[in-house]
């Protein structure tokens, strides 16, 4: 078992080191397409009252779509850039390397049908914050496996918490 954990914390921080992430940095994730439908504007928008809560807080953003360069202009007109990584487009099979250098796995989507980046979050054994949507209620368990949201407040409220409770977390 140690020898796992090991391994677990060793690949963990070598993924980190590739992005110049510190060991310190509370990494919010992101997967999917970047396109409007996935409500990433939300993330975006309330990340910056999340750095101000949680200073180490940033935030991977994983996918590609027809929005990337839209959202990556926000990031900077709103000074986010800095705690905003846009990864872009990753080969399936390299997705594990992200939820495993991860602390949480965030989405904000209201149009999924079966949220498997979820599932996938889960199967990493990261706790997952999404919002209330129906696609999510069979998976998540709020409060047990993950967080549920409602709104901006509730959301912020959530990583909050898990930034500041380890053992939650």
């Amino acid at each position: 078992r140690f020898k796992l954990e090991n391994n677990k914390n060793f690949s963990r921080i070598k993924e980190r080191n590739k992005l110049k992430l510190s060991k310190n940095d509370f990494i919010i994730t992101f997967v999917g397409r970047i396109a409007e439908e996935k409500n990433i504007p939300f993330l975006l928008k309330n990340m910056k009252t999340i750095i101000q809560e949680c200073p180490n807080a940033k935030l991977l953003v994983i996918g590609d779509g027809p929005d990337l360069d839209k959202y990556k202009k926000y990031s900077e007109k709103n000074k986010i850039l800095d705690k905003t990584l846009f990864i872009g487009k990753v080969p399936w099979e390299d997705i594990p390397k992200y939820y495993l250098m991860s602390d949480v796995f965030v989405t904000a989507s209201k149009s999924e049908t079966q949220g498997l980046t979820v599932i996938e979050a889960m199967a990493a054994s990261l706790p997952v914050v999404c919002i209330n949507d129906e696609s999510f209620n069979t998976t998540v368990i709020d409060n047990l496996n993950g967080l549920i949201f409602e709104n901006d407040k509730q959301y912020i409220e959530s990583i909050t918490r898990l930034y500041n409770d380890t053992e939650l977390l």
